[in-house]
């Protein structure tokens, strides 16, 4: 009697461990290339709804992040300019200082038109095609009198102002909505109205003011230099509230960046994969797959003719 040699079976099992031993290697290529467990929350199991709720939530993060940046890049840029205008108020307090002490006008008129644009220019800057000083109207200068003698035209000076009373809001956390925007005419209004005093009293019957300053003219400058430092303390208000809501919006950017810092890991930690145990992995798996194809190349080329006496 002649035993049976069976190859079938054994052969079957050999195939079905070599595909998955495939589908393995594929995996931790997959894992090596990307860095990453998987392509889809199936690949984590039992952490794919964890996994879903912090990228939900980090992803909100990083748009109150980007949010912040901006308003924290818009409020330093006040900053800047908000002293410029302080500093130009002082200027105008010097000049006025100096043709009292030098008891004559000379030049006085130009330094005032001078000072006079820098504050239009101030106050009339865009950023990104908007007017920053003008309330919800961002599409039109806060400030129409471009001249000082378009501001000693205007009936008064509230009309040369063209902003809003809006100011501009923005929304940096679930629980915190910052003003953020800074009016042309809350900020300068009463340095204006200095500005066309100035200019009506030179165009008036008591001016120009020229080599030599008359009494009257000596009394004016007086009494408008004793009013400079109200002025200034007015601009120095609205910039240390802005300064107040830069600090506030600084704190929570560390801190929406500190919280986006957490959020990456711990999502890291859940899907990215473990580089060193992949590699290991796929070099097992080679080395599994190239037996199993053997063992199989071998199971292939069986014949009952090999176990066949020979006559």
């Amino acid at each position: 009697m002649i035993n049976r040699v069976s190859t079938y079976g054994l052969s079957q099992l050999l195939l079905s461990q070599y595909q998955s031993i495939q589908s393995s290697m594929s995996t931790s290529q997959q894992q090596i290339s990307s860095g990453k467990v998987g392509t889809q929350y199936a690949d984590v199991k039992d952490q794919a709804g964890v996994l879903a709720a912090a990228k939900a939530k980090a992803a909100t993060v990083a748009s109150y992040t980007a949010t912040t940046k901006d308003v924290v890049n818009r409020l330093g840029f006040y900053d800047t300019q908000l002293q410029g205008l302080s500093d130009l108020t002082s200027q105008l307090r010097q000049a006025m200082g100096d043709a009292l002490a030098n008891g004559s006008g000379t030049a006085f008129m130009d330094k005032v038109k001078s000072l006079y644009d820098q504050a239009v220019n101030i106050l009339n800057t865009q950023v990104d095609g908007k007017y920053i000083y003008g309330g919800s109207r961002t599409d039109t200068p806060p400030v129409n009198a471009a001249t000082l003698d378009d501001l000693v035209a205007a009936p008064d000076v509230a009309s040369v102002f063209d902003n809003t009373t809006v100011k501009q809001t923005d929304r940096i956390d679930d629980n915190l909505t910052m003003q953020t925007g800074i009016t042309a005419s809350e900020t300068a209004t009463d340095l204006f109205q200095m500005f066309k005093d100035i200019g009506t009293f030179a165009a008036g019957a008591s001016g120009p003011f020229d080599t030599k300053l008359t009494q009257a003219q000596s009394s004016f400058l007086s009494t408008q230099n004793a009013a400079v430092p109200a002025i200034q303390d007015g601009i120095d208000v609205v910039a240390a509230q802005n300064g107040a809501r830069s600090n506030q919006a600084s704190a929570m950017l560390d801190q929406q960046q500190a919280t986006a810092d957490y959020y990456t890991k711990f999502i890291g930690d859940i899907e990215d994969a473990d580089l060193p145990t992949a590699i290991a992995k796929l070099n097992a798996d080679q080395v599994a797959a190239a037996a199993a194809g053997k063992m199989i190349a071998g199971l292939n080329s069986l014949s009952l003719l090999n176990y066949l006496p020979v006559s």
